[in-house]
């Protein structure tokens, strides 16, 4: 038998060891000392609140991107998944729209894993998430994606912009990018092809705050391209510039 004292271990077997442990015995029964234990791990806890936010839908997309520093194009898919609009406490609500968040939904591996996250960055502004706007003409053909049949709207895109891109009325009065196609002739982007799969969406699914990137993105590509046209021509050493 083994005796224990606060200070360490005593001398089994021993009057003296077995006098301290009693006292110590004593001494812990008077004070009674609860010892609480977690009902459940903290972690599991911790994903139960951030998943307490609403699941909303999501649109399923297949990209397929080259960069130019590339010699072939990078294939993946991702969701586009809208979040709610913002409820604050204020008496008076103003006007508010959700966001979108997008994930991957092609795991990383040692060929593509780096590549996936400036894709995202890039693939995200050129998608549509928002109502009918400027520069977005409804068309008479209708796209299927399952059982459900929708209304194709066109993109007006400038002329001197290699790109095309059609989106589909997901929702009454609620337009998403379909599909995409554009060449780039100068910039790190070679070619981009964007197309929507599935989609799946609950009625609260509203147009989110960036959800005219695409159209944000076609208005700077339009100015670059403008500043493009200015050429710079050497004659006699002197610089002229010739604008077209």
């Amino acid at each position: 038998m083994l005796f224990v004292h606060p200070h360490g271990f005593r001398e089994a077997g021993t009057r003296a060891g077995w006098e301290q442990s009693m006292d110590l015995s004593h001494t812990l029964a008077a004070l009674a000392l609860p010892i609480v234990m977690p009902s459940a791990p903290l972690h599991p806890a911790t994903k139960r609140t951030e998943r307490m936010e609403p699941r909303l839908g999501a649109m399923h997309y297949r990209v397929k991107i080259r960069f130019r520093d590339e010699a072939q194009a990078t294939e993946t898919r991702f969701q586009l998944e809208p979040t709610p609009v913002l409820v604050t406490r204020n008496r008076v609500q103003k006007p508010r729209m959700g966001r979108w968040k997008l994930e991957s939904l092609q795991k990383g591996g040692p060929k593509n894993g780096p590549h996936l996250a400036p894709i995202l960055a890039r693939v995200e502004r050129m998608l549509y998430f928002s109502g009918p706007t400027t520069n977005v003409v409804q068309s008479s053909t209708t796209v299927q994606f399952g059982s459900t049949r929708c209304k194709l709207w066109q993109v007006q895109v400038p002329t001197n912009l290699p790109l095309y891109a059609y989106l589909a009325e997901v929702r009454p009065g609620l337009l998403a990018l379909s599909y995409l196609s554009g060449s780039f002739p100068k910039g790190d982007l070679a070619s981009l092809e964007i197309q929507l799969e599935s989609f799946h969406l609950n009625a609260d699914a509203a147009p989110a705050e960036n959800g005219t990137a695409l159209l944000r993105t076609l208005r700077r590509m339009t100015t670059e391209a403008q500043n493009a046209s200015e050429s710079k021509v050497m004659d006699n050493g002197l610089e002229v510039v010739a604008v077209e």
